[in-house]
């Protein structure tokens, strides 16, 4: 197991509890990004680094009993919550791994990839080699969170690090997140909300 990976898993233990709580601002976001996958009944969706599985009901809706949602989550304790979610909401077409990027193993190809703020999980090459390697030439990618203002706006910045400190081990590209992930597609676009500090990344795996 990685060194970020057990970070991570020391920060969640104790976030957790109060996470749902704590993020309810970001629900918008998230709801976009789960219309930007463009889901149809019977297709197979990947929420990697589910957390406490906040999309999961909204995913197993879009792709119906027909298809299939996966979720994998290092932290036993996020994914604790995800279990129990999927048991409350009845989602039999759901299926919950406790892994991280780097050593998650698929049981069937996704057809869409969701990354819902996972930053440290889209800043790690070996992860995203991984997920991709179990993914189709095709697959759609969005991805969604929070990145730096624009460097003008600087107080904001100060701000957004000192806040995402306790979700985010490594602030490397913070300003434009997504980079790694385009590298792996054949088109992708990103769009700026929230004036400037979120984003919905795009894509299709090369």
């Amino acid at each position: 197991m990685s060194t970020q990976v057990e970070q991570a898993q020391r920060l969640y233990a104790a976030l957790a509890p109060r996470y749902d709580d704590e993020t309810r601002f970001i629900t918008g976001i998230r709801k976009q990004a789960i219309e930007a996958l463009k889901l149809e009944h019977g297709e197979t969706v990947l929420d990697a680094g589910c957390g406490t599985g906040w999309c999961l009901p909204t995913l197993s809706e879009k792709v119906s009993g027909s298809g299939k949602v996966m979720g994998f989550e290092p932290s036993p304790d996020m994914l604790s919550i995800a279990r129990s979610r999927v048991a409350t909401f009845g989602l039999s077409n759901t299926h919950l791994y406790n892994a991280s990027g780097e050593t998650a193993l698929l049981d069937s190809p996704p057809d869409a990839i969701l990354f819902s703020y996972t930053h440290d999980l889209i800043r790690t090459r070996a992860a995203l080699d991984n997920i991709f390697r179990q993914a189709r030439s095709g697959t759609r990618i969005v991805a969604a969170s929070t990145k730096l203002f624009p460097g003008w706006f600087f107080p904001g910045n100060w701000y957004l690090r000192y806040t995402h400190r306790l979700t985010i081990t490594n602030f490397d590209g913070f300003q434009q997140p997504w980079t790694l992930l385009a590298e792996y597609c054949s088109t992708h676009s990103v769009e700026i909300t929230v004036p400037g500090s979120r984003y919905i990344f795009r894509g299709v795996l090369r």
